[in-house]
């Protein structure tokens, strides 16, 4: 494949290991904190650069002096811009200018649906001449079938629904019932305290009822009962308190936990067992299945139900965990009570139904749903990482001697929750709300003075962040309008990433899931996704066949050979190209590069190689 060095350059910075913040092994949540906004900061210069001082060795750093506050910001939309733009002018930091409408829509797009905008529809867009267009683009693509199928992805991630674990396996037919239930309530736009009520009180067939698989996909089959209880409340307040409860499983807070959480210090283990008891009643009951369409499999499928009698006994010695024994002058069971508030269940009331309740009026609940949510939309969370809320450092007016604040915004955090709450729990409200504002509008590219990674946490700019695994494979397919067929068992073939049920379909065998696992996608499991960059993942880009046969014209109904099969103008080539593959128009000097590499040679041959070099793009790769 011939190159164009020009346009391939910025791929140098991509494939420069070095040039990019790698995961660190950083066990402090603060340093975790600040090398998730130092990522965020150095992604964002390298992608979309501002204007940079140099030293006299020529290197690139951070200016030390405020911009002029005097400057014009843009407009405050709702209470996120007022909160944001706030705490900018009390520190004489302005925000860089509103996106332009063609970077608007690629980001908007592909945060909502998780794919990149057609050319027709940045045509279309960018034409548009209404006021308020930006805000019906984005309830077009919140009724979209694609938004369902992008967050659905976001929360299968979050529940980690997967075919087969270290643990224990959902087997095909679990995984599939458990992600059409997630599809289906997103669709349906349930509220997502009910969806969280709903998946932690699952029951019924693992095969036919898919939120009974949130028991099942945290069976410990290698110990006793309490080890499955334990992993129920340690994932339900990971992923719905973003709080890291498992260390209280097997020690208490007091010696172990100063210096990772001041808040979960002050716990036991037996708090921890009292949480664990609202699970002590969950069977799960596994039965021989087989699969009328795939009759030499070997399933097992689980029947969840709860019994009326069962309380967590303290009296194990094997298994995942240090033995369970009652100290001096307790009892040999744990009564249900949740840690946070001593809540129980109401009489009569079952027990896993009292916890699913409980955890959702927690007010911590709501604060990290819509931490996840904003880090998901802005790239880095207000409290990051976001699985690791310390509640004894959120207040300003209660933090603990020697403390630091752990939201950047503990104002902003708090009217996010609010209006949460306020609506409904509503995901596309909320995610609206987010959408519209100013501050998601905003350039990447900071254009009031020299960028100072100090102003990371104020989001004075929207930070790039790589595409997904399944985002980019489908900007691939959809730029070079050459789909894939992406097999799933128990399914059939899917065309796109983004509606894949879980993150080992398809296998490592096939050429689409070698691509995605490259790009980080990870197994739902201890391998956590990544959007990380790597020489591998550009060499990849470079080589694969996924790229380099669709860019052909001899490669049915791909974008080049219709292209060249409308016109041979060189200027309507590169403006066709640019469209499809970065989903804006290219700049004059670009569109006269490409012209002069166009009319230089085989005109289909280097038809071929512009949109090859489009596609290794760092805007390509970024948003």
């Amino acid at each position: 494949m011939r190159l164009i060095p020009a346009l391939l350059a910025p791929l140098c910075l991509f494939a420069s290991g070095d040039k990019f913040v790698c995961r660190l092994p950083l066990f402090s949540p603060a340093a975790q904190q600040a090398a998730a906004y130092h990522a965020a900061s150095t992604n964002a210069e390298l992608v979309a650069p501002s204007t940079l001082s140099t030293t006299s060795t020529g290197k690139r750093h951070a200016s030390t002096s405020p911009i002029n506050p005097n400057v014009h910001f843009p407009p405050a939309v709702n209470f996120i811009d007022s909160d944001l733009f706030s705490a900018m002018q009390q520190n004489g930091i302005v925000p860089t200018s509103l996106a332009g409408d063609d970077e608007f829509l690629r980001r908007v797009t592909l945060d909502l649906t998780g794919a990149i905008p057609d050319s027709a529809t940045v045509i279309a867009f960018v034409n548009d001449k209404t006021p308020d267009k930006r805000a019906k683009k984005i309830d077009d693509l919140l009724a979209s079938d694609a938004f369902n199928d992008r967050w659905t992805m976001w929360f299968g991630d979050l529940v980690q629904n997967v075919t087969v674990s270290n643990n224990v396996r959902e087997y095909y037919l679990g995984r599939n019932a458990y992600y059409t239930f997630i599809h289906d309530s997103i669709k349906n736009n349930k509220p997502y305290d009910q969806l969280a009520r709903d998946v932690i009180m699952g029951a019924g067939d693992s095969y036919a009822t898919g939120n009974a698989d949130y028991v099942v996909r945290q069976l410990q089959n290698n110990g006793p009962a309490q080890d499955t209880y334990d992993n129920l409340v340690a994932h339900s307040g990971e992923k719905f308190l973003g709080m890291p409860l498992l260390c209280l499983s097997c020690h208490n807070g007091l010696g172990h936990l100063e210096l990772v959480n001041q808040s979960l210090k002050s716990h036991t283990r037996y708090d921890f067992w009292g949480m664990a008891a609202f699970f002590a009643r969950t069977r799960a009951q596994g039965q021989k299945y087989t699969d009328p369409q795939n009759p030499n499999a070997n399933l097992i499928k689980f029947m969840v139900s709860d019994t009326a009698n069962g309380e967590y006994q303290l009296n194990t010695d094997s298994g995942n965990k240090t033995p369970r024994a009652p100290a001096a002058g307790q009892p040999s069971t744990v009564a249900p009570v949740y840690m946070f508030t001593g809540e129980g269940p109401r009489p009569g009331e079952p027990r896993r139904t009292a916890y699913a309740r409980i955890l959702t009026a927690d007010r911590q609940f709501a604060r990290a749903a819509v931490n996840y949510l904003w880090k998901e939309m802005y790239g880095v969370g207000i409290v990051e990482p976001t699985n690791a809320f310390d509640l004894a450092r959120l207040n300003p007016n209660s933090l603990p001697a020697g403390q630091t604040l752990q939201p950047t915004n503990p104002q902003l955090l708090e009217d996010l929750t609010d209006n949460f709450i306020a609506g409904g729990y509503n995901l596309r409200t909320f995610l609206r709300t987010i959408a519209t504002s100013s501050s998601y509008q905003l350039a990447s590219k900071y254009t009031p003075g020299t960028w100072n990674e100090a102003w990371t946490t104020y989001f004075a700019r929207h930070y790039p962040r790589r595409l997904s695994a399944e985002m980019m494979l489908d900007a691939i397919t959809k730029s070079t309008n050459v789909p894939a067929t992406l097999q799933v068992a128990g399914i059939g073939a899917v065309p796109r990433a983004m509606t894949l049920p879980d993150v080992l379909e398809p296998g490592p065998r096939s050429q689409f899931g070698a691509l995605l696992n490259e790009f980080g996608r990870g197994d739902r499991d201890d391998t956590p996704r990544t959007n990380d960059a790597s020489i591998s993942q550009a060499l990849s880009l470079l080589n694969n066949t996924i790229v380099t046969t669709r860019v052909k014209k001899n490669t049915t109904n791909s974008t080049v050979s219709k292209v060249l099969a409308s016109t041979s103008d060189p200027g309507t080539i590169t403006d066709q190209l640019y469209l499809a593959t970065l989903s804006r128009y290219p700049t004059t000097t670009e569109r006269n590069m490409s012209i002069g590499y166009l009319v230089g040679g085989n005109l289909n041959q280097r038809t071929e190689d512009l949109q090859f070099a489009l596609l290794n793009q760092l805007e390509f790769l970024f948003y």
